[in-house]
């Protein structure tokens, strides 16, 4: 049973590679092209215990072991296919090389071990040492790897607040699923290293196998909902990288002299008030920018020193404050609260009412129902 699940998960594995690299969306090009990356090098590490448990290699063939390299490779490229998700410009570097140091240290290694070609050893306590400190190396990578995998998503869900207005249609919960699905399975991986439970329990085995193909599946399913995260041109792009990697105001104090600082609020006011591009749901830094004829970094600044907020508070605060001034108004009875949520930009009604609370110290209902009261005494 478990020899044919662990072939199921094997091709399921190679499958789900080829249909990430062939990225039919053509969505988040160069992400996708690490995370199949990384689904091939899973393949390779379900395809070594294929061959094992089928006796097509063992241990110490020289194709297994440097098949089992592909082991220290496969947290780092899931990393890299996570920051290559997250960010809006990113340019393989030099350091970017050093996540696979550990990788190619074990190569040389095996290498040197393949040149050496001492034979067999009688005792075995020096390679079962070795093999415990590879295993626990590897453990701690995985680890590592995912926990910084999911900083970077955080980090991205920060990041978004300086350009956009609206954050439920991308949110990449589908990447979250994706690192839980990597998580809990790395979980189970690791453990078994350790404790070595598949070896001494055959139903261990089997539940392992069935979480991987489970694991596999979870992750293919949300793969396939993912939509482009960062949808602006090139040049547009690297405005967004520099705003993302520069955050606050306070690590752009040269960007502007106080007057033009003064100059450009006043502009950004008028245009609230005048044109109120706030209810466009789909508003962002770079449309409002282009409204105001600065840069999206300029805007970014404005807004961070000028207003001490980012534009997702900015640009909800505004709508609260159209909101306040709809929902008392007789012309606007015809429309529910979410009615009046949905006229002034918000596309959510958890978001809409929470935001509200958050400004006014009310719900909507609760607002209204105020100034109905007020009417009546």
């Amino acid at each position: 049973m478990s020899h044919l699940l662990d072939s199921i998960l094997c091709g399921s594995v190679l499958l789900l590679a080829v249909v990430v690299l062939i990225n039919a969306p053509r969505v988040n090009v160069k992400a996708n092209k690490w995370f199949a990356a990384f689904m091939f090098c899973f393949f390779l590490v379900c395809l070594q215990n294929v061959l094992l448990t089928n006796g097509l290699l063992n241990e110490n063939d020289k194709a297994f072991e440097l098949l089992a390299i592909s082991n220290f490779v496969l947290a780092p490229l899931f990393y890299l296919s996570v920051s290559f998700y997250v960010k809006p410009v990113i340019t393989f570097r030099f350091n970017h090389y050093l996540h696979f140091v550990f990788a190619a240290f074990v190569l040389i290694i095996t290498l040197i071990s393949f040149r050496l070609d001492a034979g067999d050893y009688p005792d075995e306590s020096p390679t079962g040492a070795a093999e415990n400190i590879f295993n626990s190396l590897f453990s701690i990578q995985v680890t590592v790897y995912c926990l910084l995998a999911a900083w970077k998503i955080i980090k991205y869900q920060r990041g978004l607040l300086q350009h956009r207005s609206v954050l439920e249609t991308i949110d990449l919960n589908w990447l979250k699923h994706i690192s839980i699905g990597v998580l809990i399975m790395s979980l189970f991986w690791t453990a078994d290293i350790v404790f070595q439970l598949s070896e001494h329990y055959p139903a261990v085995d089997i539940a392992t196998s069935l979480v991987y193909l489970s694991g596999t599946f979870y992750i293919a399913n949300y793969w396939l909902k993912q939509k482009e995260v960062f949808p602006y041109s090139a040049e547009e792009k690297k405005e967004i990288n520099t705003i993302i990697d520069e955050p606050t105001a306070t690590n752009r104090k040269d960007l502007l002299t106080d007057d033009k600082l003064a100059t450009l609020k006043a502009e950004l006011l008028e245009l609230l008030d005048n044109e109120k591009p706030y209810i466009d749901a789909d508003l962002n830094l770079i449309k409002l920018a282009e409204m105001l004829k600065v840069s999206a970094h300029i805007l970014s600044y404005v807004i961070n020193a000028g207003f001490n907020e980012n534009f997702y508070q900015l640009i909800n605060r505004y709508r609260v404050e159209e909101a306040k001034r709809l929902i008392p108004d007789p012309k606007m009875a015809h429309l529910s609260l979410l009615g009046i949520g949905f006229e002034v930009g918000f596309n959510s009604k958890s978001v809409f009412n929470s935001t509200f609370k958050k400004v006014t110290g009310l719900t909507p209902s609760a607002y209204k129902a105020s100034h109905a009261n007020k009417k009546e005494s």
